[in-house]
């Protein structure tokens, strides 16, 4: 498996924060989920080590005719 750039935070359970670095992605645990309505397609996920988050991703493709009042949500 590749090598995968992850970053541990207070905000994520980890004593302090630590620079970047590069681990094995075998050691992580990996979940992935979607969300699908009227307004959106939205698929992230995540990575974990030792049950904490080290890297997330998302996607969000807004669908046509959707609401632009809009609330994005970080965290």
């Amino acid at each position: 498996m590749p090598n995968i750039l992850i970053k541990k935070t207070k905000h994520h359970g980890w004593d302090e924060d630590h620079d970047a670095e590069w681990i094995n992605e075998d050691l992580l645990a990996y979940s992935t989920g979607l969300l699908d309505d009227d307004n959106e397609h939205t698929i992230w996920e995540e990575w974990r080590l030792d049950g904490k988050i080290v890297k997330r991703g998302v996607h969000v493709r807004i669908k046509k005719g959707a609401s632009t009042d809009l609330k994005i949500m970080v965290g």
